[in-house]
């Protein structure tokens, strides 16, 4: 203590290398504190850093040397709990979203029906096409930027974005000649559909919460190989197989398309639908929209993002156990140092299934659920029951992208940045 006090006068004498050692000296604890209030260690850091600068200001305020680390503590704990309640403070009026990407500087107004247009355009574009075109217009991503991920030229990006643009709009403008209204759309989607279908894959937007959120559960899981899933499923082929024992939704919280068509309500049924086992362990993993008929408030969204883990492996190299920790490790990868509770539930495709869910200031939000699939889910798989175990994890991606960031209104999410 005699030494962090001589420490402290000569640092009030304004020897800042004297500091410095003061501040390799209690650096560990005012880590800890940050951490404690914070409960991310990033943001901590800045927390830190922030606390020696204000107290290197403040120095001449202390009237007792040896009562520095006490004074300080509370200094780092002040200034954690301000970047706490900023944290919280909305990204976004909802105001300030817009609801439809601007191709040009000069297209900066839509009409609803210039906006249902350019919804069904999108459609009529390849994947590729559609990231691109997300990145640019929704994720304000440079051309140089866009080359770069490409792998081409600037110039060959420029041609490649004027060819979606002309594409685009010798949709639109076909729809004009042809005086199409909005409920005429693609005749095959009705127009609900089409506009829900068009918004932006916030997945493939890296500066975009959701997108942050997805880059880090990849992480999670990087032996796990990415599988396209369909937007649409054939509900009478579905029923057919598997879907009796998959549809935990109510109806009337299904986008009908047709009678036999539905948009999927989770990555679930189209993941079990489309992949099948081939003599090797199936460890596959799947990002995307899904999308539910609610009413869109402050928590719920007709198109949201979701996540999803599928792993089918041997019994001996298998268990609930192996993929909780595998959760609870992704979760703490996203959320540092959050209380988390595991509750039971139940699903009728799943034989054991739980909910994970996050405690924020003594509120508890559910954000993940995954369970042990039955073995009719096994067999349809591919699988052998006997022998063979099969496990699924869904991830809500704007639940935990809403306790990562602190934003407060889920419609925020489609145009927040955290880069």
């Amino acid at each position: 203590m005699e030494s962090l006090s001589r420490l402290v006068e000569a640092a009030q004498a304004g020897n800042v290398e004297t500091y410095g050692v003061l501040v390799e000296s209690t650096q560990k604890m005012a880590f800890a504190v940050a951490v404690g209030v914070l409960r991310d260690p990033m943001v901590a850091q800045d927390a830190v850093q922030q606390a020696y600068l204000r107290a290197f200001r403040r120095l001449s305020d202390l009237q007792d040397p040896a009562a520095f680390p006490g004074w300080f503590r509370r200094i780092v704990i002040t200034v954690a709990l301000n970047m706490r309640r900023a944290k919280r403070v909305t990204l976004l009026r909802l105001d300030d979203i817009p609801d439809v990407p601007v191709l040009d500087e000069a297209e900066t107004r839509w009409s609803d029906l210039q906006r249902h247009r350019l919804a069904a355009a999108l459609l009529m574009l390849t994947p590729d096409e559609r990231q691109l075109c997300d990145r640019r217009y929704h994720g304000q991503w440079s051309v140089a930027r866009l080359a770069r991920h490409a792998g081409v030229d600037e110039a060959t990006m420029r041609k490649r974005l004027q060819r979606v643009r002309d594409k685009l709009r010798k949709e639109i403008e076909m729809a004009e000649q042809r005086d199409i209204r909005m409920e005429d759309l693609r005749t095959d989607l009705p127009a609900k559909v089409v506009e829900l279908l068009a918004r932006p894959q916030l997945t493939d937007l890296p500066e975009n919460p959701v997108g942050r959120i997805v880059e880090g559960l990849r992480q999670a899981f990087p032996e796990f190989v990415a599988q396209d899933l369909p937007e649409i499923v054939d509900l009478a082929a579905a029923r057919a197989s598997i879907a009796s024992d998959a549809m935990y939704v109510e109806a009337a919280e299904l986008h009908r398309i047709d009678e036999g068509r539905i948009l999927r309500y989770d990555l679930t049924l189209p993941l079990l639908l489309t992949v099948r086992y081939a003599g090797q362990p199936l460890k596959l993993w799947a990002s995307g929209k899904a999308y539910r008929q609610c009413q869109v408030d402050a928590m719920h969204l007709e198109a949201f993002h979701q996540a999803e883990v599928l792993w089918l492996d041997d019994r001996d190299r298998l268990n609930q156990w192996l993929m909780t920790a595998r959760v609870l490790q992704s979760v703490d990868r996203i959320l540092p140092g959050r209380t988390v509770k595991i509750v039971p539930t139940e699903y009728v495709m799943c034989t054991q299934s739980w909910e994970l869910e996050v405690e924020t200031d003594g509120h508890w939000s559910e954000v993940l659920a995954w369970g042990v699939f039955t073995d009719r889910i096994v067999s349809h798989l591919g699988g052998d029951p006997k022998r063979h175990t099969a496990i699924g994890v869904g991830y809500g991606l704007e639940r935990l992208a809403m306790l990562r960031y602190g934003i407060d209104d889920i419609r925020k999410l489609d145009v927040a940045d955290v880069a």
